[in-house]
């Protein structure tokens, strides 16, 4: 880690990184199975630091982590691979094949974890899925130099999240991942609604904001709450356009049912207003955070494609192996 100390606690860290995978025996794995790769990375954070381990798989409380789904079935088109996940269809992986998992953190110390796992074990990086082992050639820490389109991966600060500037007019959103909003149990079970509205969508990135911004950062700092943000959405914020698909996402217990797709924002009020001041800086979040319901069992995946988010030097050393 080359960082300040005080940078990082004053400032706030964020991380998206993706692993590059390659199976070291023939096997199979599920694609839909979040639960198993929540485990994965549960059992790396284990390896250097079991009580933190524990405490993030501790239930009830917002987890400073996202998990992807595994990615790089490229041989099946997204029709067959959704099918292969609502069927629970076991896809056969091979030694020679590339595989990619994305994983999130808000939170320095998770971070910290994770880096000392890789130091570690070195040269003999793996993580289990299901049955299956993994090899882990490559940590991807910064978008790579000759990417044209918007990266996945990205590392940043609160501080730099946060602007005061106006907020733009429109704000376009992409659900790479079922997502769905949980609403709360009722008498018949959990309500989880389907629809990303952008007072929930805001709201939710509002309480995620706060929770793991340092404490000067917060939104509350400035006199608000992310129900205020959330009011003012539905006077002034519309949507202008989607495109939107439900997907079906299996689980050992249940599955769960989710959009995934497009979305653009229009903000139709004030866009000096002091709520709505926060949009850009909670559009930017979402990269880190994921949106909505199960974000560290794969859900969620989401990223506000037309806010900027100024590259930092990488952290970790990008090649693990050679």
């Amino acid at each position: 880690m080359l960082t300040d100390a005080t940078q990082q606690r004053e400032e706030g860290e964020l991380f998206s990184l993706l692993l590059r995978l390659h199976p070291l025996e023939a096997g199979c794995v599920l694609p839909g199975a979040g639960n198993q790769i929540q485990a994965a990375f549960l059992e790396i954070v284990r390896e250097s630091d079991p009580a933190l381990a524990a405490w993030l798989h501790a239930p009830h409380q917002r987890r400073p982590y996202t998990l992807s789904l595994l990615q790089g079935f490229n041989h099946l088109t997204n029709s067959q691979l959704s099918e292969a996940m609502s069927k629970q269809v076991p896809l056969e992986v091979m030694p020679g094949q590339v595989y990619w998992l994305r994983i999130t953190m808000l939170d320095a110390a998770v971070f910290g974890s994770f880096v000392q796992y890789l130091i570690m074990k070195g040269r003999a990086l793996t993580v289990r899925i299901g049955n299956t082992h993994f090899e882990i050639s490559r940590v991807l820490a910064t978008p790579e130099p000759q990417q044209g389109a918007p990266s996945w991966v990205a590392y940043a600060f609160f501080a730099q999240l946060a602007t005061d500037d106006p907020a733009l007019t429109h704000y376009h959103f992409e659900f790479a991942s079922p997502t769905a909003f949980s609403k709360g149990q009722q008498s018949w079970g959990k309500r989880l609604d389907l629809f990303p509205d952008p007072a929930t969508v805001f709201d939710g990135l509002a309480c995620q904001w706060e929770c793991f911004a340092p404490a000067h950062l917060r939104i509350a700092e400035h006199g608000l709450t992310p129900g205020d943000l959330a009011t003012w959405c539905k006077a002034n914020v519309i949507v202008a356009k989607y495109a939107l698909q439900t997907r079906y996402l299996p689980s050992s217990k249940f599955g769960q049912t989710g959009f995934q797709g497009e979305i653009t924002y229009e903000v139709k009020g004030d866009r000096t207003a002091r709520e709505a001041r926060w949009l850009t800086p909670l559009a930017r979040l979402a990269l880190f955070s994921g949106i909505g319901y199960k974000t560290a069992m794969g859900m969620g995946q989401a990223r506000c494609i037309n806010v900027a988010i100024a590259p930092q030097s990488q952290l970790i050393e990008q090649e693990v192996k050679a």
